[in-house]
Formats: C-alpha cells, sequence, structure tokens
C-alpha cells in the first residue's frame, strides 16, 4: 500500500470514528430530553416537557422515543388532533408509536380507527406496558361501539397481559354503564374507590353515576375529591377540563351559581379542549382558512396566554373576532398590534372595517390614510383607502384619485370601476357610470359582479337597446353557457314579458352543468310570485334552495309564500328535508326560527345547536341561539322551575359572556329563588368596561330592591338612566314613582323618558294615559295614535283611541274597538266600548249581545250596565 493509500484508509477511519461519536451524543442527548420531558410532565410543566420532547425529534428523528414523549403530552393537554397530525404519517416506519395514536383517536371519539390502529400495529411483547394499554383501549372502544364480543376478548387480554385489577374493574364498570346497568356499575366503582381512594378517572366516573342516579352532592364530592388529585399544570389537561366541566352542571342545578359560573369563566379563559403546544399557530392559520374560527380561537387564545406579546397570534386573533362579530375585541387587538407601514391588505380591511362596525369612521380612515402614505405602491391599501373615502363621502375627489392610482398598478382591479361609477350616480352623472361599468365589463367581462352591475346600469339608464345588444353578443360567443339565457330572462321579467322570461329561465336550468341554475330557480320562482301563481313559486323557491341551501334572501320569500296557503307544517317538512340533504347551517337556523315562531322550544333550540356547530359559531347565529335559551330560561322562571331556568340562562350567557341583559335574567332568576348572595356573586364578577356600566348600575338596583333596600334601589336605577337610557330601567323608575304616588316625579321622569327614547311604546301610552287623566284629550288622542303606531297590537290603547275616536265621531272609532275586542274579549271595558259603539251605529241585536257579555264579565260595574239598559230600551 503506497503512501497516499494509508492516508486516505486514515482518514476514512478518522471520519467514520468521528460520524460514529456524534450518532452516540446525539442518541445521548435525545434520551436525556425524553427523560427530562418525562419529569416536566409529571409536574405539570408541559410547556417545557414539549420543547424537551421536540429537542428530542429534532436530534433523533428516526427514533420513536421523542414522538412518544410528545403525543402523550398532546394527548394530556387535550390536542389529540396533533397527536394524529404528528404520528400518522411515520406509524408504518416507526410502529412502537402505535399505542399513542390509538390513544389520540379513542380521545377523538374515533373508536374504530383506534381497533384497527391497535390491530395494523400490535405492541411489541417487550414492550409490557404498550400491551397493557394497547388492550384498555381496545377494550374501551369496543364498549362505546357497542361490541359485547370485542369487549369481553379485549377484557380477557387486558388481564392477561398483566393488566391491574382495578383497571379491570373500572373497565367492567364502564361496560355496565353503557348497558344501564347503573346500580352493579355503582357496586364495583364503590370498590375500585375503597382500594384506590385517589383514582381520578374512577372518581369522575362514579360522579356520572350518582348525577344519573340524582344524586347531586356525592356527583360534587366526587367531582371535587377528583380536582383535588390533580397536580397544578400550566397549560389546563383534558381530566381538568372534563372535571370542571361536569362540576359546573351540578352546581347549576344545586343553585349554586355563582361558582358554576366562576368554574366557566374558568373554561372559557383557558380554551382546554384546544390547547396544544407553543408552536400551534400554524394549525390555527389552516383552521382560519377553512372558516373553523372557533377552533383557530381555542389554539390562539392557549398560544396568547403564553406569549401576549406575540404579534402574529394577536392579529390573527383579531381577525377571528372581526369574523366572529366581536368588533370590540377585535378593534382592540388591530390596535395593539398592527403596524400601519407593514400590515398586510386583509388585515388592514379588517382593521378599517371593524372600526366602521362601530362608528368610527374617522378613525378608519386616518389608519387608511397612514398605510395609504407609508405603502404608495401597495394597490390594495390603496383601494381599501379609496374604497373608504368613498363611503364616507359618496362624492369624494380623493377618494377617485387614489382609486385611479390603485387601478393603474394593477388593472386587475375592474371592480374598483363599480365604486367610481356609484360616485358618478352620486353626482347625477348616469352616462359616465354606465361608462365606467362598461370598460369593467370589457376587461373582464367573465365577472358576474361586473357583468351584472353593468346589465343593471343599463337598464337604469333606459338603455334597453343596448342592453338587449349585449345580451345577445354574450348568447353569441357563449353559446352553451346559462348564464346569457339566465340575463335574458332576467331582462324579460324586468320588461313583464313574463312567457318570454320563463322560456328563457327554464332553459338556463337545462343547461348541462348550469352554474346558473339556482339563480334560474329563484328567477322563476319571482316571476310566478310577480303573476300570484303561489304554488308554482313555492315549488321554484324549493329547487333554489336544493340547488344553493346557502340562499339566505330565498328562506323569506319561500317561507312567505308558504304561509299564504297556511302550510307551516309542509315548510317544516321541506326544511328538515334539506337540513339532512346539507352540511349548511342555514336550513337549521330558519328551522329553529320556524319552531320559535310556533312556541316549540325545544326543537328551536335543537336546531340551533345544530346551525351553531355547522356555522363554526357564526356570530348572528350565536345570538339567535342565545335568545332562545334566554326565552326558554325566563319561561322555566315564570313557570317556577328555576333549577331548569339557571341551566337555561347560563347556557345563554355562556355563547355571549359579556351580554348584560342575559345576565340580567341569571340574576332575577336567583332574586325569584330569594337567592340574593348568588346574584350578588354573579354581579360581582361580570365584566366591567364603561360601555355597560348603565347595565351593571340597573341590575345593583334589581338587587338592592329584593334585599327592600328601595332608596339605594332608585337611585341606582336613576344613575343607571343617566349613564346609558334603557327602557327596561324606565319602566322600573315610572312604576316606582307610581306605586309611591308621587305624580309629579312621575311625570317629570315621563318627561325625560319620551325625550331619550322617542319611539318606546311603553312611554308614548304612558303619555296619552297621563294626558287623559288630565282631561287632555287631544294630547290624549296624539299619544294613543302614536302608541298605536308603534304597538298596533296592544288592546288596552287601540280601546281608548276607539273612544276618543267615538266623542270626535270619527268613523274609525268602530275600527278600532273591533279589533281591540277581537285581541282581549274577555276584557269588561273592552266590550263594553265596542259594544256600544255598535249600539251608537245602530247595530243594536249586535251591541246588545257584546254589552250583555260586558255586565257578565263585571256584573257591579255601573257603566256598563247603564249602557245596557239604554241599548235595550232603544228596542
Amino acid at each position: 500500500m503506497n503512501s497516499i493509500s494509508k492516508i486516505i484508509v486514515i482518514s476514512l477511519c478518522i471520519t467514520f470514528a468521528a460520524c460514529s461519536d456524534k450518532q452516540e451524543k446525539n442518541i445521548e442527548d435525545s434520551k436525556r430530553h425524553v427523560s427530562s420531558a418525562k419529569v416536566y410532565q409529571e409536574q405539570g410543566q408541559y410547556r417545557a416537557a414539549i420543547i424537551e420532547a421536540k429537542n428530542a425529534i429534532q436530534l433523533m428523528p428516526e427514533s420513536p422515543e421523542g414522538y412518544i414523549s410528545l403525543a402523550r403530552i398532546y394527548n394530556e393537554i387535550g390536542a389529540s388532533s396533533a397527536t394524529q397530525s404528528m404520528l400518522s404519517p411515520i406509524v408504518d416506519k416507526l410502529p412502537e408509536v402505535s399505542t399513542e395514536l390509538a390513544n389520540a383517536h379513542f380521545l377523538n371519539r374515533k373508536y374504530l380507527t383506534a381497533i384497527n390502529t391497535i390491530t395494523s400495529y400490535p405492541a411489541d411483547a417487550s414492550r409490557q406496558e404498550d400491551r397493557q394499554r394497547q388492550s384498555w383501549l381496545n377494550a374501551m372502544s369496543n364498549i362505546y361501539l357497542g361490541n359485547r364480543e370485542g369487549y369481553e376478548i379485549a377484557l380477557k387480554e387486558f388481564v392477561a397481559v398483566g393488566g391491574k385489577e382495578s383497571e379491570a374493574k373500572f373497565i367492567t364498570a364502564s361496560y355496565l354503564v353503557s348497558k344501564g346497568e347503573i346500580e352493579n356499575a355503582k357496586v364495583v366503582l364503590t370498590e375500585v374507590l375503597e382500594a384506590e381512594p385517589e383514582n381520578v378517572d374512577v372518581l369522575f366516573t362514579m360522579a356520572n353515576v350518582s348525577l344519573y342516579l340524582k344524586d347531586l352532592e356525592g356527583a360534587e364530592r366526587n367531582l371535587t375529591q377528583a380536582l383535588g388529585q390533580l397536580k397544578k399544570t400550566d397549560i389546563i389537561n383534558t381530566k381538568r377540563s372534563q372535571i370542571i366541566s361536569l362540576l359546573t352542571d351540578v352546581l347549576i342545578q344545586l343553585g349554586r351559581t355563582s361558582e358554576a359560573y366562576t368554574y366557566q369563566k374558568l373554561l372559557a379563559e383557558s380554551n382546554p379542549e384546544g390547547s396544544a403546544a407553543q408552536q400551534r399557530f400554524n394549525d390555527a392559520m389552516e383552521l382560519y382558512q377553512q372558516g373553523k374560527y372557533a377552533e383557530a380561537e381555542v389554539i390562539l387564545r392557549e398560544l396568547r396566554e403564553q406569549f401576549p406579546n406575540d404579534k402574529n397570534t394577536g392579529t390573527l386573533l383579531g381577525l377571528i373576532e372581526y369574523q366572529q362579530g366581536s368588533n370590540r375585541k377585535a378593534e382592540d387587538l388591530f390596535d395593539e398590534f398592527i403596524d400601519p407601514e407593514t400590515v398586510t391588505p386583509s388585515v388592514l380591511q379588517a382593521a378599517a372595517l371593524v372600526k366602521f362596525r362601530n362608528n368610527q369612521i374617522d378613525d378608519a380612515v386616518a389608519l387608511l390614510k397612514k398605510s395609504a402614505d407609508s405603502q404608495p405602491n401597495n394597490p390594495v391599501v390603496l383601494a381599501t383607502y379609496g374604497l373608504a373615502l368613498l363611503d364616507k363621502d359618496p362624492k369624494s375627489s380623493e377618494g377617485v384619485i387614489v382609486l385611479e392610482k390603485s387601478l393603474a398598478l394593477d388593472p386587475r382591479q375592474q371592480r374598483i370601476r363599480i365604486a367610481l361609477a356609484n360616485r358618478h350616480i352620486a353626482l347625477g352623472q348616469q352616462e359616465q357610470a354606465v361608462a365606467q361599468l362598461q370598460k369593467a365589463y370589457q376587461e373582464q367581462p367573465d365577472d358576474f359582479y361586473i357583468q351584472q352591475s353593468y346589465f343593471k346600469a343599463l337598464l337604469g339608464n333606459e338603455q334597453s337597446e343596448k342592453l338587449e345588444e349585449e345580451i345577445n353578443r354574450y348568447k353569441d360567443k357563449n353559446p352553451d353557457s346559462s348564464r346569457g339565457y339566465f340575463f335574458d330572462g332576467w331582462y324579460q321579467f324586468q320588461q313583464k314579458n313574463y312567457k318570454a322570461a320563463e322560456q328563457q329561465f327554464e332553459r338556463a336550468i337545462a343547461v348541462s352543468d348550469s352554474r346558473e341554475k339556482n339563480l334560474a330557480y329563484a328567477g322563476l320562482a319571482q316571476l310566478y310570485e310577480a303573476q300570484d301563481q303561489v304554488q308554482k313559486s313555492i315549488t321554484a323557491w324549493q329547487f333554489a334552495l336544493q340547488e344553493d341551501p346557502g340562499m339566505v334572501v330565498g328562506y323569506s320569500r319561500w317561507l312567505a309564500q308558504m304561509r299564504k296557503l297556511n302550510r307551516d307544517s309542509d315548510a317544516l317538512v321541506f326544511l328538515n328535508g334539506l337540513e339532512e340533504k346539507t352540511l349548511r347551517w342555514e336550513p337549521s337556523i330558519v328551522l329553529a326560527q320556524l319552531y320559535a315562531s310556533m312556541k316549540e322550544l325545544g326543537k328551536a333550540i335543537k336546531h340551533a345547536e345544530l346551525a351553531l356547530e355547522r356555522s363554526n359559531q357564526n356570530a348572528n347565529v350565536k345570538q339567535l341561539t342565545a335568545n332562545l335559551y334566554r326565552v326558554q330560561g325566563v319561561q322555566f322562571r315564570s313557570q317556577n322551575k328555576l333549577p331548569e331556568a339557571r341551566e337555561s340562562l347560563m347556557k345563554a350567557v355562556k355563547l355571549q359572556p359579556e351580554n348584560a341583559s342575559f345576565l340580567g335574567n341569571l340574576i332575577e332568576t336567583e332574586i325569584a329563588a330569594k337567592n340574593i348572595p348568588e346574584a350578588q356573586k354573579l354581579l360581582d364578577q361580570f365584566i366591567k368596561v364603561p360601555e355597560n356600566e348603565g347595565e351593571r348600575l340597573f341590575l345593583q338596583g334589581l338587587i338592592r330592591f329584593a334585599e327592600d333596600k328601595k332608596e339605594e334601589g332608585i337611585q341606582l336605577y336613576l344613575d343607571s338612566w343617566s349613564a346609558k337610557p334603557m327602557e327596561s330601567v324606565a319602566e322600573q323608575i315610572f312604576a316606582y314613582y307610581q306605586k309611591a304616588d308621587d305624580k309629579s316625579k312621575a311625570e317629570e321622569f315621563l318627561s325625560s323618558w319620551i325625550e331619550k327614547i322617542p319611539e318606546s311604546k311603553a312611554a308614548s301610552l304612558m303619555m296619552a294615559v297621563t294626558a287623559q287623566g288630565k282631561n287632555n284629550m287631544d294630547d290624549a288622542l296624539t299619544w294613543y295614535e302614536k302608541s298605536v303606531a308603534l304597538n298596533p297590537n296592544m288592546p288596552a290603547a287601540l280601546n281608548n283611541l276607539a273612544w276618543l275616536y267615538y266623542e270626535r265621531k270619527d268613523p274609525r272609532a268602530l275600527e278600532y274597538a273591533k279589533k281591540a275586542y277581537e285581541m282581549a274579549p274577555n276584557s269588561a271595558p273592552i266590550a263594553d266600548t265596542y259594544g256600544w259603539i255598535l249600539v251608537e251605529r245602530g247595530e243594536l241585536a249586535k251591541g246588545i249581545e257584546i254589552l250583555s257579555k260586558a255586565v257578565q264579565l263585571e256584573p257591579d260595574n255601573k257603566e256598563i250596565i247603564d249602557h245596557l239598559k239604554e241599548a235595550k230600551s232603544r228596542q
């Protein structure tokens, strides 16, 4: 061997030795990180444990131990979806991770997938603990699937591989619970607890058993004991979350609402179910892009607790608050985190729109101007600023300059010309408006929104011939497109050429793979509406909704047609069928509204909850669902079902924790239960911000009155009225002065009431009654007329107005008296008014009949008796 060869061999040996040394060091370091992760996890320091586990994976990506360590942490803190995402791609290469992957599927209630994972990747005989855990997961999954044979086989295997006797009994108890053998399950669980009184899983299951047996105190005792066994953690884990959630329900049923509210707030603030590790931002971003705002919010709030100054987390959370309609929260986050010099256009648009929603138009424009000045060549930023200027002032010349610059930078933004056209319309320049839209249409003829705007402008500018030319040109150029037929049908409909319109809409529907089929059906429906062909309109609307269940406007118009034929029951059948066929939320929320209008609150809430789930916590759906819970709660309270009232109202508060009205209902419920301390505790926990000062003062006043501290109570009402005039507060103040027989203060406050809330139904009626009491009939008439205009279904106002009209020989007297009587036929004064007016009009027989009924209702009323005598004397 020559010297060069020797040198090469020596060099290779040195290299291999160095590689071997580095590999050994990585293995040792990885083991150390896994060991540290385990220690931190046991101590409840999940964040530190996650870092150690990730370090282990980075050092030894081909080793299963780091993945197993991280997966155990994720599964424990409720991030089992993250475990699935991490382990599913590597389980073939590293089958040792299968136990944790199966556990993640089990925690996500994917029981069959958990069983399949265990079957496909059984634990090696050398991994005794994994074999026991897989047998346990197999048995429990089969229980939830209702597979008795699979459960029995898995239980025997669990015992055979050395599973603990107490765990085997727990599995047995779980099976007994699943079969409804609750008492037998309780016996088994009691045996386990005698041997292991600190077993958290057994305590939790025993609490569920106690709850089923209506032993609320026992359930609370078990849950409290289980909670006490859990170690303190820096991220709330799944077990703690489950225990607190069930404990909240138990406390509500026990009437300890303030304690339940405290635990509920703890859950909301910690967002346990979606809590994951520190680097979950990308997961949240992906969920946000999918429109899954509620799920993304859960992750982001956990991240924000760890990194309160992180700009990206705060900004994305602001976008989610914006999407969910929480404008105040969104604005606070945007103000804290966005930088006008670097902000992306999408965030800038959201931040500006939030300020518009909060009626802070000048602030929105100022924000956009800063950004436009800092990013003068960003076409989207300029477009947003220009549109804001035109929104603030439809004739803004500066807005035009900014938009034209944006369009010059990026000619693809042809929709900007629609805003420019609207400015021309505001200035009365119709031809220039059409020219702008024509230019946009020439540049982007396939943009439906531009095309629709252009065609509408031509029609509005009485350029029918030009419109016909454009439609025919489009049809000739796109003979296989349904859009041409649709626009032709729309044009013919506008011209009231109904037969031609119908033919064109039908041709649009008949085109294979028609993109405008839903619009064509909607066009047909409106066409039939115009011709009063109700049944045909209903059918067309139903086809439109089946094509596009998200067509919000279609539901109200279709339902209006159904009600013309009194077909609410058929409407329910159609909507239930549509709900089953689609994952859209709109059919469910319409069902909820329809059931609510039929006073079937239970069914309404069921469908609202489904809409809430399908819409990813849409802000409007949350509002409607919360209102349904509130109505249900108030109804329960009126029936003296106070535990049920608490439960429903707590659900409303949970959906909208900052809504003072909902919390007020809950406080009123505690007052009705004479549980004043609970009411005070609830109010003390309510978030204090300047915007809700009026509500807080009012609620405190309610509590003071319940404590019979009337002077303090009325002062709090008055302070509330000064902070924020509200109808509910006004009614309480006015009623207080009336009850105290303080007429001067009552009248003085009434003037303030009508001044601050001019459209108040109650104040208008009180103004009328007060004027009538002073014999000021002209003012009384004016106020009664306003009262009836504001609330046409108030029998007392209708009756009094009818009498005033009668005294003035106004022929409208009979109409209003009749309406009042139809609404309140068992009111003696109302029957007297209607009957006497009938008599005076010469309808003696009918008048005597109504007056006789009035006498029966109030046999000691001299005035009514005299009317009846006079009427009979005229026979």
